[in-house]
């Protein structure tokens, strides 16, 4: 411990060195710098920290001895000193303390004028003395604090700040302190002293409030507000009647202020009694104040102090109260001014206390604005409402059917600032259990709803409206909510399930796909490990849930794109896995070993940057065939064609899941032995494609060809048939004026059948496909072949070209090896493709028709036997002359952006293309003679005078 020195001036010294480096830092803290000044303050604090008795007696020492110190210079020692007391209150022992507080008492007191940064050093060292040694600093206070004479008023100031720190200590003095109060108050004059009494009177009646409120904590418990109220009630009038009226803006706002807390501390009938003209003088103020923070803060305390359960004395000022706090809550708040914030949450909090007597009648009024208001309105009384519904649920506990039925009139609401606000009200609702009542799945499928915007339309101006919410945002929020709703809000479980199932199947809600199918796969396999007893559905009780035929239809198509709608794919897949049981049972074992690999399929897949959409859909088509082997019933595998046929309408906007679903149905038409039902299926997936759309016409092909697989015959009768009266049909054109239409209309079923007849070549089995092809296929297809317009479609060429294409790779050598099989219209096919490529533009590079040939090309020459000597020839020299001449830029038009990009492509595919034929036919002869063939046509391009010649 240290001792005190020996000095008589009470410094408590350590008798070392350090005793006169603190009075040499003492005597310097003036420094003539701001910067010397802080280094010298942050020493002494440092020091006084470990020595505290030795600087703060040094301190005390040093001013009492110099009592014409710079007042400067005395600020700065009692901050610091303040501090240290802060610190380590807990060391300084009473002897020092009571030397402290007399030191304070008398700094602050000194000058009779007010000298505001010397006083304030002075009060906040007793301030913080007294959170330890309270009675003593009281004892200096009463001292000062004389009834009859108005006191410094450092020491109003000093009582009140205490009293704010020092709840427990301070209570108890208080009823002294107001009695000695009472009286001057009416002797006050000056507005200063005005402002320290009615901010004093608010920090005693805080305390008091608080004292009350945790009395078990406190050290006399039978002090209760009672004790106070007469007193508070007879300082309020002063306040209220006299002080209120001042012409000093701060003065006002301080009294409100006061004004607020006491009311919780005033006998109820006075309370009462004067309550119409309080309101009225607070709600008079808002016209005067430009920052209202105040005086919403005071009106929400007396609101408090009179809002009881059950008590409606407020009933004749209820209209009032609205109109002045609706066009507060109707203004947004300035986000950038922290008063107008907190403005904001007070005046959502005055709603919530006026709730608890009115929550019916405020409920009808605010219903009533939502109906009739403009978009500022609507989003003021939804605020209002999200507040209610989160911070008076008590108050509006019997009020939520009514609040759930009223707030259906914002179902159909298309402004997404309003959209968005109600999504907010939506989860405090789902929070406070509103959604479990009837109306609840609306506001769900409400939010399905958001889920499923499409992106703003790119074209247009953006809006210049700082609140805009775009369907991106609005889409991403509604997503956020349902995910939150179902991963976090354990009372909504029996909402959202089954119910969700409902949101899977309608095309209005395909683009929410992804985030509803996540919400659904974590209730379904958290139900499903859990064995929940509401895991399993009963589809004869749950109308409206989809049939599982209905929902794997579904899910499979959504599986089959999985990068769409957000990466929806693993999350369908684990909704499949998670509904298996309740889907069918033979496809669980199935599922549960092959979904897992699946996703993680994707995830490697996301994580590497690679994808190929082929090789997934070769596996998601491959589940849906092994699913049909292990169901093993002709029965359910036609009921589940019928559902994909049926389910075709709903990608009428999705041409890439139109496509998927068409080739599903071909895997089940392979799979069924069931006649009638392929015969209508063909009929329908040939009806039902938009033959304008290369995406469809490729998933209709492939359909076929997957059917012809199993059921050729039919396959080809169909096409046959399409051949013989679609086209028939469309071509007579009854009008003249129709023709031009009706022949576009018809190259493009056209064009559809040349890639139906290819994929049929690729899928059927070769021995099949051998006999028909000279008797059907090639009688079909060869007369659209020849003739070979310039003015043919684009379309019907690259069909045209496809379609060559696939039958050469329907008859490569090696799957026909033990046919002795020989490809006799090869030639044909090799001039039509020639055709194809020397009708093509040499000066610009429009369409990738020349790629295309040239890939045929190369897929018909691997074919046996080797293409003649002559024919050679004329291939490569065709196929050269239409590459190398090329402009460098692939076209002479100087193009912008993604065009320019989309003429590179085109010109490194041609330039490709060219390079994998001449490979192909090398491949057939790879001898000198073979090189030789090939080289003396690239030779003249070698020796061309134009670089980008001799550079291809």
């Amino acid at each position: 411990m240290i001792m005190p020195g020996p000095e008589e001036d009470g410094v408590r010294g350590t008798g070392g060195q350090v005793d006169d480096m603190t009075m040499a830092l003492i005597d310097s803290a003036n420094d003539r710098t701001e910067e010397g000044q802080e280094q010298i303050s942050q020493a002494l604090y440092d020091l006084g920290k470990h020595k505290p008795a030795l600087v703060l007696s040094s301190c005390y020492s040093y001013l009492k001895k110099h009592t014409k110190l710079a007042q400067e210079h005395r600020v700065i020692l009692l901050q610091c000193m303040e501090k240290i007391v802060k610190d380590t209150l807990d060391q300084i022992d009473t002897g020092l303390a009571t030397d402290l507080i007399k030191l304070g008492a008398l700094e602050m007191t000194l000058s009779k004028e007010v000298v505001p940064d010397w006083q304030n050093a002075a009060s906040g060292l007793l301030v913080a003395l007294g959170a330890q040694y309270c009675d003593e600093v009281m004892a200096e206070m009463f001292e000062r604090f004389q009834p009859g004479t108005l006191p410094h008023y450092f020491v109003v100031r000093t009582i009140g700040n205490l009293a704010q720190a020092n709840v427990y200590r301070m209570v108890p003095h208080l009823t002294a302190v107001l009695s000695t109060t009472l009286p001057m108050l009416g002797m006050v004059k000056h507005d200063n002293m005005k402002w320290v009494f009615s901010a004093a009177l608010s920090k005693f009646s805080e305390a008091i409030i608080e004292y009350c409120a945790n009395i078990d904590k406190a050290p006399d418990p039978s002090i209760t507000k009672d004790r106070f109220s007469q007193e508070i009630g007879s300082a309020f009038d002063v306040l209220f009647s006299s002080w209120l009226q001042s012409k000093e803006a701060k003065l006002r706002l301080t009294i409100v202020e006061a004004m607020g807390h006491m009311t919780h501390l005033m006998a109820k009938d006075k309370l009462e009694e004067i309550l119409p003209r309080v309101l009225q003088g607070i709600l008079g103020l808002y016209k005067k104040h430009p920052e209202p923070f105040h005086i919403t803060q005071g009106l929400c305390n007396v609101l408090d102090a009179v809002c009881t359960e059950g008590n409606t004395i407020l009933e004749p000022q209820l209209e009032l109260l609205l109109s002045a706090l609706f066009p507060q809550v109707f203004n947004p708040p300035d986000y950038n001014n922290p008063f107008s914030i907190k403005n904001h949450n007070e005046v959502l909090r005055c709603f919530a206390i006026l709730a608890r007597p009115f929550s019916g009648k405020l409920t009808g009024i605010l219903l009533q604005k939502l109906e009739q208001g403009n978009e500022k309105v609507r989003i003021g009384i939804l605020t209002i409402f999200k507040h209610l519904i989160n911070a008076a649920s008590e108050a509006m506990e019997d009020k939520q059917e009514v609040v759930v039925s009223g707030l259906k009139m914002m179902l159909g609401e298309q402004n997404n600032k309003l959209k968005k606000i109600f999504a907010q009200v939506i989860i405090a609702m789902a929070h406070h259990g509103y959604l479990e009542l009837e109306g609840g799945h609306q506001m769900i499928e409400f939010i399905v709803k958001q889920c499923s915007l499409p992106n703003d339309p790119p074209q247009g101006k953006r809006s210049t409206d700082p609140e805009y919410v775009s369907n991106q945002a609005l889409r991403l929020m509604c997503d956020n909510v349902l995910q939150l709703l179902a991963t976090t809000v354990e009372d909504m479980e029996p909402v959202l399930w089954p119910f969700l199932l409902e949101m899977i199947v309608p095309e209005q809600y395909t683009e929410a796909g992804g985030v509803v199918c996540k919400c659904l796969s974590h209730l379904a396999n958290k139900k499903r490990e859990e064995r929940a007893e509401d895991y399993e559905l009963d589809y004869e009780v749950l109308a409206n849930t989809p049939k599982p035929n209905v929902m794997i239809a579904r899910l499979m198509v959504l599986a089959g794109r999985p990068k769409n709608n957000r990466d929806r794919g693993i999350h369908v897949l684990q909704l499949m896995k998670g509904m298996s049981p309740n889907f069918h049972e033979s496809l669980v074992e199935l599922w549960d070993t092959v979904i897992p690999k699946l996703t993680q399929y994707l995830e490697d897949a996301s994580k590497e940057d690679s994808w190929s959409q082929k090789n997934w859909e070769d596996l998601t088509l491959k589940l849906l065939s092994k699913s049909l082997d292990v169901v093993e019933s002709e029965d359910w595998i036609a009921d589940l064609g019928e559902t994909f046929g049926s389910q075709i309408p709903l990608y009428h906007s999705y041409p890439e899941e139109k496509n998927f679903l068409y080739k599903c149905i071909g895997i089940i038409m392979r799979k069924s032995t069931k006649k009638d039902f392929i015969n209508k299926h063909l009929d329908l997936i040939f009806s039902t494609v938009k033959h304008t759309d290369q995406v469809e016409r490729e998933g209709v092909a492939i359909a076929m060809g997957f059917c012809a697989a199993s059921h050729l015959d039919s396959v080809l009768g169909k096409l046959d048939s399409v051949a013989k009266n679609d086209m028939a049909q469309k071509s007579g054109g009854i009008f003249k004026f129709m023709k031009d239409k009706s022949e576009v209309d018809v190259e493009r079923i056209k064009a559809t059948l040349m890639l139906c007849y290819g994929y049929v070549a690729l899928f059927s089995p070769v021995s099949l496909i051998v006999s028909r092809m000279e008797a059907t296929i090639l009688r079909s297809i060869t007369p659209h072949f020849v003739n070979v317009k310039t003015h043919q479609s684009n379309e019907l060429r690259k069909a045209v070209i496809h379609c060559m294409d696939l039958m050469g790779k329907a008859f490569h050598p090696e799957r026909v090896k033990n046919l002795n099989f020989v490809f006799s219209r090869r030639h044909e096919f090799l001039v039509c493709l020639k055709s194809y490529m020397k009708a093509e533009s040499l000066t610009s590079l429009t369409t990738e028709t020349r790629a295309l040939a040239m890939n045929a090309c190369a897929t018909l020459v691997k074919l046996d036997p080797k293409v003649s000597e002559a024919e050679e020839f004329d291939l490569i020299k065709t196929a050269t002359e239409c590459v190398y001449p090329l402009p460098r830029d692939g076209g002479g038009v100087a193009k912008k952006g993604k065009e320019e990009m989309e003429v590179e492509v085109l010109l490194e595919s041609s330039v490709e293309a060219l390079h994998d034929l001449l490979k192909e036919l090398l491949k057939k002869e790879l001898t000198t003679d073979g090189l030789d063939s090939i080289f003396k046509h690239i030779v003249p391009w070698l020796l061309s005078t134009q670089d980008h010649e001799r550079e291809r």
